[in-house]
């Protein structure tokens, strides 16, 4: 009987994946294309901080707050009389996501997000405005060692400025550092 015990013991253990664990603090950085209403802000940037929470040997879910540039815009409609936008966004992210091995993961976002539009125009003078929206995206990442990982990923915005719905697409490339 001792020696059935020891032997469902050690099955069990070998048989169980040899993940490390990847609960913990984390910061991180990114570069992003951002497009608003089909018009290209240009090179925009985020930067986050949250907490891994690993629920199963290859399930890892991310609590994370975020801040999000999305870049500018500029431009003229009439000779001396311009304009330049420009879009930001701060909230808090849910990421759950997929471990394939002990390296290389796959997940989801959804966040809250409170999204402002800074219009400056020359003519008709300055609007800014915030609104409280819904975020969600999907993301894809690279463990190169215990404390350094690489992601890319898309996020969708959608917001109500100024009377109109903004829909934000933003994709991004970046690396966090795990404490």
């Amino acid at each position: 009987m001792k020696k059935t015990i020891f032997a469902l013991t050690i099955a069990s253990l070998l048989s169980a994946p040899a993940m490390a664990s990847k609960e913990g603090y984390y910061i991180g950085a990114d570069i992003s294309a951002n497009d608003i209403e089909s018009t290209s802000f240009g090179m925009g940037f985020g930067l986050v901080a949250g907490y891994d929470f690993q629920v199963a040997p290859q399930v890892v879910i991310g609590v994370e707050g975020e801040y999000r540039h999305f870049g500018e815009d500029s431009g003229s409609y009439i000779e001396g009389f311009g304009w330049k936008d420009k879009a930001y966004s701060y909230g808090f992210n849910v990421k759950p996501r997929y471990f394939f091995n002990d390296k290389f993961y796959a997940g989801v976002a959804l966040g809250l997000h409170n999204t402002t539009l800074d219009a400056k125009d020359d003519f008709f003078g300055s609007i800014k405005e915030s609104n409280t929206n819904l975020a969600y995206g999907i993301e894809a990442g690279y463990e190169i060692n215990r404390n350094v990982v690489i992601k890319g990923g898309y996020k969708a915005y959608q917001a109500e400025l100024i009377g109109v719905t903004f829909d934000a697409d933003t994709f991004y490339i970046g690396a966090n550092y795990k404490f």
